[in-house]
């Protein structure tokens, strides 16, 4: 039997530091785990009560200098490996500059380190890359298999607490092969799943709060992935397509969200 994941594995999974066949194990035994998925649920849901309501103090300008004259960039950089406690112990240490300064400008700097790193926007990027990764592995790209967006839509509606965008590509060389139910950032989402040649695209959507944002691209472990808010709704798309390709699908698909 599989042992239970300790307090230090969930942790680690919540904050994006697991290696890949970490991230896909665990992602599997949340998939069959109710349980395990109510424990990783509450920690998504402090990691979100936190930053979006703790309060934020700049640090002094004096404190910047002392940091800087003391060669604190090792300081900072152990303080993210270690995820707080020694590092912690190291900057109480500096008792002289806590009291000269106040100790509540350098916690703050201690809680954002340790709470907002790595960003969410990178633990989901994680997320993202697994999913795309496990869904292409065990060729269990979709739930419903249907071209047609009136068929796919309300499958997933049906089965999501939220309706769906599924818009169809109008690019050469792309299909459109259906949709499953997924699990990113806590929650399940809708997984729209496209062809581009002999490349599986996998676009995610969910309900997310926030203000609209331009779309952000990355490459990592050779995928090309970008991301974008618009009306409420997160999208993630992924795939080991060209740049140029890539590019011309993720407009596509933004897009298809102003012509909605």
């Amino acid at each position: 039997m599989t042992p239970e994941p300790d307090a230090r594995q969930l942790n680690a999974f919540i904050d994006g530091e697991l290696d890949l066949a970490g991230q896909l194990a665990m992602e599997s035994r949340l998939a069959h785990d109710a349980g395990l998925r109510a424990q990783v649920e509450s920690l998504h849901s402090l990691r979100r009560a936190v930053t979006g309501h703790a309060d934020y103090h700049a640090a002094p300008a004096a404190l910047r200098d002392h940091i800087q004259a003391l060669g604190a960039s090792s300081q900072l950089a152990a303080l993210r490996r270690s995820g707080g406690k020694a590092a912690l112990q190291r900057w109480f240490a500096w008792r002289p500059l806590l009291s000269s300064l106040g100790a509540v400008a350098l916690l703050a700097i201690v809680f954002n380190l340790t709470l907002l790193q790595p960003g969410r926007d990178g633990r989901l990027e994680q997320e993202v890359i697994a999913s795309h990764v496990r869904a292409t592995l065990t060729q269990h790209l979709v739930d419903v298999a249907s071209s047609d967006h009136h068929t796919v839509k309300p499958w997933l509606s049906s089965r999501l607490d939220f309706s769906p965008p599924v818009p169809e590509l109008g690019i050469p060389g792309s299909a459109f092969l259906g949709g499953r139910v997924d699990y990113l950032d806590g929650r399940p989402v809708a997984a729209l799943v496209y062809r581009q040649g002999e490349h599986v695209v996998n676009s995610f959507v969910w309900p997310g709060a926030g203000a609209d944002s331009g779309i952000s691209v990355s490459t990592q472990r050779g995928f090309q992935i970008a991301h974008w808010t618009r009306d409420g709704m997160k999208h993630w798309v992924i795939s080991d397509v060209n740049r140029d390709e890539f590019m011309a699908i993720v407009r596509e698909l933004a897009l298809s969200d102003v012509r909605r």
